[in-house]
């Protein structure tokens, strides 16, 4: 990522970081210097990393057009976070294997809240402990009960705290993610299914 500005913009961040009224003839030197090592910096990066055009991507940011820190943390965070897509958790359907499937398929990332929380409590995480210590068993629709050889039930993320559960599937996709755009997130929104 290269950020850039235009001339007068790094003119007034330079009289603000020195604390003087204009840039000076030593201080438009030191500028103009910068800018030419930079500009050579960018473009020895740009040819370095063309050659893995489909695995990096160069982007640049004049941050003279920025309005605000907060507008460029988004602007960022729109750029680099995944797109999270919520899948409702049916046991009638075969969702963990069309979603699986769609994740193979269109590079995403495919993570299972019931799987993700039954994990870290069976292998006694520290997350696992922290879910078990929050754990607020609640009662499941009795329609709606079916086979259960996995145990979603009792690993549904509607018992534990929402905060820990969110900060485990955060870290699970920041562990599992590499350049997938998006997140197929199965069984987080199941409270339809309490009793």
């Amino acid at each position: 990522m290269f950020l850039t500005a235009d001339a007068a913009t790094v003119k007034d961040r330079w009289m603000k970081k020195n604390e003087a009224d204009e840039v000076g003839e030593e201080g438009l030197e030191a500028i103009n210097s910068d800018s030419a090592t930079n500009s050579a910096r960018r473009q020895a990066f740009t040819a370095h990393f063309e050659q893995f055009a489909g695995r990096t991507t160069v982007m640049h940011l004049n941050t003279s057009t920025v309005s605000s820190l907060e507008s460029t943390s988004k602007d960022l965070n729109n750029k680099f976070s995944p797109k999270v897509i919520l899948i409702n958790h049916q046991k009638s359907l075969g969702v963990d294997n069309t979603c699986a499937n769609l994740a193979i398929k269109y590079n995403m990332i495919f993570v299972s809240a019931y799987q993700v929380i039954k994990q870290n409590i069976t292998q006694k995480t520290a997350r696992g402990q922290q879910l078990i210590a929050n754990k607020r068993p609640r009662g499941i629709d009795s329609s709606l009960e079916v086979q259960d050889p996995f145990q979603e039930a009792e690993y549904s993320p509607v018992h534990y705290d929402l905060q820990t559960v969110m900060q485990l599937l955060k870290e699970t996709v920041a562990e599992k993610k590499t350049n997938q755009k998006f997140v197929l997130l199965e069984g987080l929104c199941n409270s339809q299914k309490l009793s």
